[in-house]
């Protein structure tokens, strides 16, 4: 089932990027899958970010019975500009996730409106971390409404943890995606890919292009 979004993405023309050597750029638990694909994608050309997304999906991603579906994390490896401001991250998901229910869908469910999905971000205040670059990081928690347009095709909610940051001329949006709530055990698989990510990126020398 994983591969469904990987094929789906493919072929609405995201631009899927080969991992070598089959591995990810995000480290997870065995059983999730991947992809990584290039920004914009092709469901969400007019998006104004350009870089790369390195994705990680749960076992049970498109299966609605499971505890972990539409759970995800993913990262935005990005240029410079366009600035991470809390307006840019608000309409860039949201041209993200309408382009990709409107590509996905195809007109299949005609009452689906993309145009009314939205999406309500609340900054929170940043905790003290040993990384520099963590230390001046913007978190956002946010909660999306749209329909999801791969296994149900029916209304649903997504709550996110959104962080951005800055990186040696490279901009960065790392996103932990459920609609379970804060304290359901995919939170913490969710939040342990990302501080992964984190951690490894800290000897890095550049993005992935």
């Amino acid at each position: 089932m994983i591969r469904l979004v990987a094929v789906s993405v493919f072929f609405l023309g995201a631009g899927v990027l080969a991992d070598e050597n089959g591995s990810f750029a995000l480290a997870a638990p065995s059983g999730w899958g991947g992809e990584t694909i290039s920004l914009p994608p092709g469901f969400a050309p007019n998006m104004k970010l350009k870089g790369v997304e390195h994705i990680r999906f749960a076992p049970g991603m498109m299966q609605p019975e499971s505890d972990s579906f539409f759970c995800y994390a993913f990262v935005f490896e990005l240029a410079e500009k366009p600035g991470l401001t809390k307006a840019v991250v608000r309409d860039e998901f949201r041209e993200y996730y309408r382009g990709l229910c409107t590509a996905v869908l195809r007109g299949q469910v005609p009452d689906v409106d993309p145009s009314k999905f939205t999406l309500q971000l609340k900054q929170v205040e940043s905790a003290a971390t040993a990384s520099d670059d963590q230390k001046t990081a913007t978190r956002y928690h946010g909660t999306l409404n749209w329909v999801e347009p791969f296994a149900t095709k029916k209304p649903q909610k997504l709550n996110l943890e959104i962080r951005t940051w800055s990186r040696k001329g490279h901009n960065y949006l790392f996103a932990c995606v459920s609609p379970q709530k804060k304290d359901a055990v995919i939170w913490k698989q969710l939040h342990t890919i990302r501080d992964g990510y984190l951690k490894k990126q800290k000897t890095d020398q550049t993005p992935s292009e």
